[in-house]
Order: structure tokens, then C-alpha cells, then sequence
């Protein structure tokens, strides 16, 4: 399987060079889970996963429970993409003569009422504030459109698909607008309605980046004309799944400290325990929280003690070789991927595989 979340920095490119060395287990742990690569490539029969990003935690077990509401919004979202994607794609050539003369009054109108037709009351929340950012990207794209056409004429296909975006590019900052509301507790919505607008915009943010400004507000913009035709129902179909269903129902999903975690469960050296965790940097996750030097240090002590098996996969800096090299086996790999036992002279490798056993 392939995870079900876009999510920085996961490891379903990698899995082949290290599969190797994972040990048969009874339990699979892992409390860093993120997009969960490796957990959805094994399939485990028991499993313990962990994050500290509530959303993501949520959107989990919102799956795992098959949560009815939360797929309802979802299926909202798929809706009103598909409407808004298909009437503008239908009056392209409508759209293209208020492009060609430059005709606001008339896209004005035409924004008033497509926004009025699309609109849906359990998920567009504010139809005025609706229309107002569709109004603003659409002006927005049109006139950058107009500037780039004055360096070199656009094709039909690439006018039309930079007319669309416009259009898409609204509906998308619309729903972002109402995640940084939600994200900063001003307006209140239900957790179904919360995690079906955090996964339309992972979904949908340039790059599935994570990125806030001074004010806390995520600030990635849409991802552009390759992202207009997304089949996002498909997307939702693979959140139904009867295999992912059956994954889900034998793994316990928490929302803790990583150290609380690993220590409340009652661990053997039979089970195993995956951990892609943060970089040694100025590191903030993915809501906002740091992950600094000691928590890598909390990372190391709380590893010393299990009695678990366990594969840590780390970027290569002195800090983190020097605080596990006494007490653990390190094996690195290249930026080919190839593994080979860690020497201290390999200043070149990017990646560090830390184990305590071979």
C-alpha cells in the first residue's frame, strides 16, 4: 500500500535500501509516523503509530472509524471542485473574450454568479468572502496572464489552462483561508469538517509543503495548472478501501510526546520500532512546535532503554554521529542510496541508518 496523506519528508523512495535489514517482529512501532510510508509498505498485523500533529492524528483515526461525516465533507470538497472545474472549463470561450478585452464588469458578473451557483452551505461558510477571494485570484491570474503574453504569446491549451487556474487557484485560497481560521481558533467548525478541509489542502498546496508566516497563518499557495484536473474522488476512494480498513483495524493510533509514547507501551525484544524523526536543525514541525537538540538527546536516552529492536533513519550531521556511536550500530547511505557500514572518515554521506542490532 502507499500512504494516504502528502506529508514532508517521508520515505517511501527509500524503503528499498534499507528493507533488508528490518527483523521479523511481533509488534511495529513508530512514533514519528507522518505519511507513514514504511508502515503502509509492510502491512503489519499489530501496530502502535504516533504523531504530534492532532490533524494528522485525527485524519487517521477518522479513517480507522470510518467516521460517515468526515467522508461526507469529503465528498463535498470532490463536488464543488468538480462543479467550479467543469462550468469554467465549459465557458472558456466566454472567459476568453472578457480576457481578450479586457472586460471587468462583465468577469465581475460572471464571478458573482459562479460563485453563487457553486456555492454550498456546509463547506463554503461565508459566500460574500467567497466571491471576494475567487474575484481576487481570478483578476489576479488574468492580469499576470496578460504580462507573461506580452514576452511571448501563450497556445490556446496554456491560455485556457491559466484561465482555469485562476478560477481554481480562488476555490483553493478560500479553503486555505478557513484552515489558518480554524488553526487560530477563530471560528469554531466540527472535527470531521476540520480534518476534510486539512486533507483537501495537503492535497492541493504547492508541493504539499508546510509553511507559516508571523502570524501563524500557512501561507502555501495552490499548486498550479498540473493540479486543476486532480482526481480527488479517487483520492477518497482510497481512504474507503477495504485493505485500508483492515490495516487500520489492528493499529493503535496515538497523539503523544514520542518519549510517552515508546514508554507506555510494553515492549519485547520481539517487536520493532521504525523512527524517522525530525533533522538535527532550527527545526519546527509541521504545526509550529520545535524539535531542538535536546529532544534529540530525549530521543537517544529513551532508545538506550528498550528492549525493542529498532532502525532510526537520520540525516548525517556530527551531533547526531556522536551521540549514537558509542552505543549503537551506524550504517550510512550515500546519496545513491547504497548502504555501508558508517566510518568516521565518510564526510560525504548524507544519511545515517542507526540500529541496536545487526
Amino acid at each position: 500500500m502507499k500512504p494516504l496523506i502528502k506529508w514532508p519528508g517521508g520515505k517511501g523512495r527509500e524503503i528499498k535500501n534499507f528493507e533488508k535489514l528490518i527483523p521479523k517482529f511481533d509488534k511495529y512501532i513508530e512514533p514519528f509516523f507522518g505519511g507513514g510510508a514504511v508502515f503502509f509498505y509492510l502491512e503489519p498485523n499489530k501496530a502502535y503509530i504516533n504523531d504530534v500533529s492532532s490533524n494528522l492524528i485525527l485524519f487517521y483515526k477518522m479513517i480507522k472509524e470510518n467516521n460517515e461525516e468526515f467522508i461526507e465533507y469529503l465528498k463535498k470538497y470532490s463536488l464543488i471542485w468538480n462543479l467550479l472545474l467543469d462550468t469554467v472549463s465549459k465557458d472558456i470561450e466566454l472567459l476568453n473574450n472578457y480576457y481578450d478585452e479586457e472586460d471587468e464588469q462583465n468577469l465581475k458578473k460572471y464571478i458573482k454568479k459562479i460563485s453563487a451557483n457553486t456555492y454550498d452551505e456546509k463547506i463554503i461558510l461565508n459566500t460574500e468572502r467567497f466571491e471576494k477571494i475567487l474575484k481576487k485570484n481570478v483578476f489576479d491570474k488574468f492580469k499576470r496572464t496578460k504580462k507573461n503574453e506580452e514576452k511571448a504569446p501563450f497556445t490556446k491549451k496554456d491560455l485556457r489552462e491559466n484561465l482555469i487556474t485562476g478560477f481554481m487557484s480562488g476555490l483553493y485560497m478560500y479553503f486555505r483561508d478557513i484552515y489558518n481560521e480554524v488553526m487560530l481558533d477563530k471560528i469554531v467548525v466540527s472535527n470531521a469538517y476540520k480534518i476534510a478541509n486539512f486533507y483537501f489542502i495537503r492535497e492541493y498546496c504547492y508541493g504539499s509543503m508546510f509553511r507559516y508566516n508571523s502570524k501563524g497563518e500557512f501561507n502555501i499557495p495552490y499548486g498550479g495548472i498540473s493540479y486543476n484536473g486532480k482526481n480527488f474522488n479517487e483520492k477518497i476512494n482510497n481512504l474507503l478501501k477495504k485493505e485500508t480498513q483492515n490495516l487500520f483495524r489492528t493499529t493503535n493510533i496515538e497523539c503523544k510526546d514520542f518519549e510517552e509514547f515508546i514508554d507506555n507501551l510494553e515492549l519485547t525484544e520481539n517487536d520493532f520500532i521504525f523512527l524517522d524523526p525530525p533533522y538535527d536543525t532550527e527545526f519546527s514541525d509541521y504545526e509550529g512546535r520545535e524539535f531542538n537538540k535536546k529532544d534529540q538527546e530525549r530521543l537517544y536516552k529513551t532508545l538506550k532503554k528498550v528492549p525493542a529492536k529498532f532502525l532510526l533513519v537520520i540525516k548525517n550531521t556530527d551531533f547526531i554521529y556522536n551521540l549514537y556511536e558509542k552505543d549503537f550500530n551506524i550504517l550510512s547511505f550515500d546519496k545513491n542510496y547504497t548502504y555501508n557500514v558508517r566510518s568516521r572518515n565518510e564526510r560525504g554521506v548524507e544519511h545515517l541508518i542507526i540500529t541496536n542490532y545487526m
